[in-house]
């Protein structure tokens, strides 16, 4: 699994420069959607990918199995959202963490991972917990944003970053 990141950069353009890099595809294959939304290559089943956006950031997640990514940028939100956005357990970990935005968007962008990881989306698993065992997720950030990658493989340590021009 690598993930990928750049600001300013249409999300698919990003998708299309990565499977050039790792996979030397001059074009970018078909993309297709599940019923509840999750994009895949018809043509390629056995490549996976997942795409974020967030302001002006942009990830994405190339994989050999199922992966799912989300990237926020950490911006101020109305004081309710994590007790309405969190499950019990997810609350009370985001008051351990010192309950401000970055600890939300760290815990929310977990969660948003993984239901994309599921491709059962976020309305299906709204007050669900990750599973702590059986999958690897990676967290990263600074702070004017949170990311997270979660899948079947081991998360890299690392967002690899787009740097230059297209």
């Amino acid at each position: 699994m690598k993930v990928y990141g750049a600001k300013n950069m249409p999300a698919m353009l990003l998708l299309s420069q990565v499977l050039l890099r790792e996979y030397g595809l001059r074009s970018l294959p078909e993309v297709r959607t599940t019923p509840l939304g999750k994009p895949y290559f018809p043509t390629f089943p056995g490549l996976h990918f997942n795409l974020s956006h967030s302001g002006s950031w942009v990830l994405c997640a190339v994989s050999q199995s199922p992966v799912g990514v989300d990237i926020e940028e950490v911006r101020l939100r109305g004081p309710s959202l994590p007790r309405y956005a969190l499950s019990e357990k997810e609350y009370a970990r985001f008051c351990e963490m010192g309950g401000d935005w970055p600890a939300f968007y760290s815990l929310w962008t977990r969660k948003e991972a993984w239901c994309k990881y599921t491709g059962q989306g976020l309305r299906r698993q709204w007050k669900e917990d990750p599973p702590e065992e059986g999958l690897y997720y990676g967290a990263y950030g600074d702070q004017l944003w949170r990311a997270a990658v979660c899948g079947e493989e081991p998360a890299p340590k690392d967002i690899i970053w787009w740097e230059g021009s297209i």
